[in-house]
């Protein structure tokens, strides 16, 4: 047999040296059996012990039972996984060092001429020992002396064989019941974090994401998946601790990079106005020194963010109104002396040119404006504006023109501040308010009575009138609420600890854009110029910083019809009721910008297609008799590229892009059975220039589809075309358009109609919302999966994706067509990787209060983009990955003293993600 050249000198050395215990003078016919302890520790062991296979036996079960059985682990007892083990070997007289076998106590018998093995399987050796003692080296005359002592040696193996199997099989039993324990251990656990984050959510959304995380690593299951979803898509607070007792205000730099709060630092009730850097809104860094301002109140910055006016409550020490120079808030710095006759008590405001500063005069009941254009040296113009009770609001219009302030006795009343110096009062427009601000346009004034919130049209200041109904809230102590810098949403109380988000893009139809945040008592609200950040004060010593997603598009005045993508991802294109269609940039999904809106239609936008390369779009408006084509090549600017007319009498209710951007489909109808219910293909590969393909294909004698209202969806490789008549048809047709010159019936119909459809990336399946032709009747709305591979034989798939209460309004398939969405009553997601088994991805997503109208997934990507009853547009990233990224970013680490709290079931650590 071959031996191999040892890598480790000192084992060979170790040989070397039994070799030559054995006898001296190496006769020819002279052989040696040896013994060797072995070892896999860093150094070898200080002394060679013998041989024991009880030892060994014993050290290979512990290794055993502390890891899974399986039949590797099993192969370890008589191999040992153990920190010595004994083995065998043999070395010629030229030093090389023959395979030895990797069982304990094998043995090899080894003659100057000849070498014969008596272990199997050898294998080779590469560790470190020291020499053995003399007497652990056995020696005999001859080969058969050697060949039965190691017979001796296996006999004893094979008793020992059978106590290991026995022993084995208990071990594994004992691992079993250990392994259950520990697996209700785990379960019990899971069950624990999960309740806790389950409990957390009505009171500290922030800390219940993060347990949510937690319960996803103990459990990644569907339902703590969609939890991970849902919260990464609501907004979330991060909490500042920087004050000992209450805190009264906070106002954000008009430039959103700073963050001013006014409290108290102890009982006390001395007051302190803390700053910090929000230049990264989700780490906000707290600035310098706290000003030292005596009961501080109020606050406001001037327009430029340079100049911060305070005033002082009525406390010992009380200093009145004070100006100060932020420029650098780290280091803010007086501006002269307190303002004369100045009261510290009544609010603050900085007109729009910030020339002018509205403050308290000698009492309450006075409110005083002054010339700031120094604001080192301010100016009192003309007289205090008197009112018959203490001031509590006061609030410009953007154009600088019009002043409002409130009092209990007086109510609510407007000035006109065209000369500051010679204010004139218009008249009472409501009652007493608590609070009020005016939309960025000046056309609506937002007050705060007590209990409610109205919105109020003042275009006229003569004639303000209230508009739609009042926007419910809490307003506790009435000086809370906010508005965006677009003026779109309105943050106000909504109970004792909870805030309520409201679309006002269209102030007479407010909507409710989120279910109620859960946080604490607010006292007072800035929103930052981002609009996704937002800044909340109480008396619980905190300030918090909400951080709305990203991804919540406003600017649509009535619900959202449709949502759809361009094929190349950058552009999402957005329809309403309110007859205009929004154009977003989504080249970053997670910052998604307005590019223009279309407006002029005559009626809602009803159907929306891209072309293939994004650069054409066209649109069909609800009641108008053509399609347009605009040019995107300018997204910001899109132009009309041509018009395509219906025939008289028609509408068209429909279009869609082939894959190859070639063809154009369009549906038209007359809502009359016999009209002109038909589809047209249209040559568009000069856009500008569209030219109609072959004859239209009508509903081929089926009586049952007159395509009133019709959808269409082509297959990816555009050799197909899916028509569907909404809700007036009761079957699906597919047509053959791979020569749209000559399209072709293909197959029979489709049964159960469709009110929406859509089409798998591979065209093999069909997913339908069914029509039964009668609203609410058996089977009306039920969505179902199709097998359409063979267009000859088109096979329904399992029964019917159940579980909504209310319609389905929309579905899409995933651009990997693993996962099909539905909408209705929130947003459900179904596992189709086996179309033939759908399977409900847990519970539906609760990532809206209102009904979602449409949904799309963006190309190549896990965002899937809604349009709902509440005037948004939403993308919402459904990998886990970015659920969690944005889950940490926007919410503050646990302290430990939190954890110990809520999560002491759990070891603390600070990782997220």
């Amino acid at each position: 047999m071959d031996g191999v050249r040892s890598p480790n000198a000192q084992f060979a050395s170790a040989m070397g040296t039994a070799w030559h215990l054995a006898g001296g003078t190496q006769s020819e016919d002279r052989c040696v059996v040896w013994r060797i302890v072995l070892s896999d520790e860093p150094s070898p062991p200080e002394q060679i012990e013998g041989p024991s296979l009880g030892v060994a036996f014993a050290l290979g079960l512990r290794a055993l039972l502390r890891r899974r059985p399986g039949a590797g682990r099993l192969r370890d007892v008589f191999y040992g996984l153990r920190p010595r083990t004994v083995v065998t070997g043999a070395l010629d007289t030229d030093g090389r060092l023959l395979r030895v076998a990797g069982l304990d106590a094998k043995l090899l018998a080894a003659r100057r001429k000849g070498f014969r093995l008596v272990a199997p399987e050898p294998n080779r050796l590469e560790v470190t020992a020291t020499a053995p003692r003399p007497g652990d080296v056995k020696f005999a005359a001859t080969l058969r002396e050697a060949d039965g002592y190691a017979r001796q040696f296996r006999t004893g193996r094979i008793a020992v064989t059978a106590l290991i199997l026995a022993a084995v099989m208990t071990g594994a039993f004992a691992f079993h019941q250990r392994d259950l324990a520990q697996t209700q251990q785990q379960t019990a656990l899971i069950s624990q974090v999960t309740a806790r984050a389950d409990q957390l959510h009505a009171t500290d959304p922030s800390l219940a994401a993060r347990a949510d995380i937690e319960a996803y690593r103990l459990n990644p299951t569907a339902d703590r998946y969609t939890r991970l979803v849902e919260d990464a898509n609501k907004p979330l607070p991060t909490v500042l601790n920087a004050f000992s007792s209450s805190v009264s205000e906070v106002a954000f730099s008009p430039d959103g990079r700073t963050l001013a709060a006014a409290g108290h630092d102890d009982a006390k009730d001395t007051g302190i106005v803390r700053f910090w850097d929000m230049t990264d809104p989700t780490r906000p860094v707290l600035l310098g020194t706290p000003l030292r301002v005596p009961g501080a109140t109020w606050m406001v910055f001037s327009p430029d963010g340079d100049t911060l006016a305070t005033s002082s409550g009525p406390v010992p020490g009380n200093t009145g109104v004070r100006l100060w120079d932020v420029t650098d808030p780290a280091s803010p710095r007086a501006l002269g002396a307190a303002l004369p006759h100045s009261d510290g008590g009544s609010p603050l405001a900085f007109s729009p040119d910030g020339h002018t500063l509205a403050t308290g005069g000698d009492t309450y009941w006075e409110e005083q404006l002054w010339d700031v254009k120094d604001p080192a040296n301010p100016v009192p113009l003309g007289h205090p504006l008197s009112h018959a009770s203490a001031v509590n609001v006061v609030t410009w219009s953007p154009d600088g023109r019009s002043l409002v302030t409130s009092s209990v006795n007086d109510g609510a009343r407007m000035w006109n501040v065209t000369d500051p110096a010679q204010p004139v009062l218009r008249g009472k427009i409501w009652t007493a308010v608590g609070t009020a601000t005016f939309t960025p346009d000046g056309r609506t004034l937002a007050i705060g009575d007590g209990g409610t919130v109205h919105l109020l049209n003042v275009t006229d200041p003569e004639h303000v009138v209230a508009l739609g109904n009042p926007v419910t809230s809490f307003l506790g102590g009435g000086s809370a609420m906010a508005l965006s810098a677009d003026g779109r949403i309105l943050a106000a109380p909504d109970g004792e600890r909870t805030l309520r988000l409201w679309n006002i893009a269209d102030p007479a139809h407010p909507k409710s854009m989120a279910s109620p945040l859960a946080g604490h008592s607010t006292t007072a609200m800035s929103f930052a110029r981002d609009g996704l950040t937002f800044a909340t004060a109480n008396g619980d010593q905190t300030v918090q910083l909400w951080h709305l997603p990203t991804a919540l598009l406003t600017g649509h005045t009535e619900a959202v019809s449709s949502t759809v993508p361009a094929p190349n991802g950058h552009i999402l294109a957005s329809a309403a009721n309110d007859n205009t269609v929004w154009l977003w940039s989504t080249s970053d999904p997670a910052h998604p910008v307005p590019l223009s809106m279309i407006k002029d239609f005559s009626g809602p936008v009803i159907s929306l297609a891209f072309s293939p390369d994004g650069r054409t779009l066209a649109t069909v408006a609800n009641g108008e008799r053509r399609v347009i084509l605009w040019n995107l090549e300018e997204p910001t600017k899109p132009a009309v590229l041509s018009q395509i007319s219906a025939s008289i009498g028609a509408g068209v209710v429909s279009v869609a892009f082939s894959p190859d951007g070639q063809t154009l489909a369009t549906a038209t109808a007359t809502g009359v059975v016999g009209g002109d219910n038909s589809v047209r293909l249209w040559d568009v590969s000069e856009p500008a220039r569209p030219r109609l393909r072959g004859e239209p294909i009508t509903a081929d004698g089926d009586s049952a589809s007159n395509w009133a209202q019709a959808s269409l969806v082509f297959s990816a490789d555009g050799h197909t075309l899916a028509v569907a008549g909404r809700y007036t048809s009761n079957t699906v047709q597919l047509w053959d358009v791979t020569d749209p010159e000559h399209p072709v019936r293909s197959g029979p119909p489709i049964t159960g109609g469709a009110r929406w459809m859509a089409l798998s990336p591979d065209g093999d399946t069909l997913a339908t919302v069914s029509s039964a032709g009668v609203s609410g009747g058996p089977g009306d709305g039920d969505v179902k999966l199709w097998n359409i591979s063979d267009h000859n034989h088109p096979t329904l798939l399992g029964p019917p994706l159940s579980g909504y209460t209310t319609r389905v309004t929309d579905l899409a398939f995933s651009p990997d067509g693993r996962t099909l969405a539905t909408s209705g009553d929130g947003v459900r997601l179904w596992d189709v990787t086996d179309p033939a088994r759908p399977a409900e991805i847990d519970h539906p997503l609760a990532i809206s209060p209102a009904e979602i109208t449409s949904l799309a997934y963006l190309p190549n990507s896990q965002i899937l983009a809604t349009g709902g009853q509440d005037n948004t547009v939403r993308l919402w990233p459904l990998a886990v990955d970015e659920s969690v990224r944005q889950i940490c970013t926007n919410t503050d680490t646990p302290t430990r003293s939190q954890w110990q709290k809520h999560l002491s079931m759990l070891p603390y650590h600070t990782k997220c993600g």
